[in-house]
């Protein structure tokens, strides 16, 4: 049996969320608002907020799937 793998802990900043979910800015602001399982991010000074890399894969990964080309319902 493996240990647990502890992801690693990356910040990242609101540019390189918008580029990994492929968003506007003002998406991602809109996200921060009303989204509940949007990764909060974290303040590293009074000027600076940065989200864990790995919060923002995991969201992503559980972003619902869809059928491009299935017929509405």
């Amino acid at each position: 049996m493996q240990p647990k793998q502890t992801p690693t802990l990356r910040l990242i900043d609101r540019w390189a969320v918008i580029d990994r979910l492929g968003i506007s800015e003002s998406t991602l602001e809109r996200m921060m608002v009303r989204e509940v399982d949007f990764p909060q991010p974290r303040r590293i000074s009074s000027r600076s907020i940065r989200w864990l890399e790995h919060e923002v894969d995991a969201y992503s990964r559980k972003l619902e799937t869809v059928d491009y080309f299935g017929e509405d319902d």
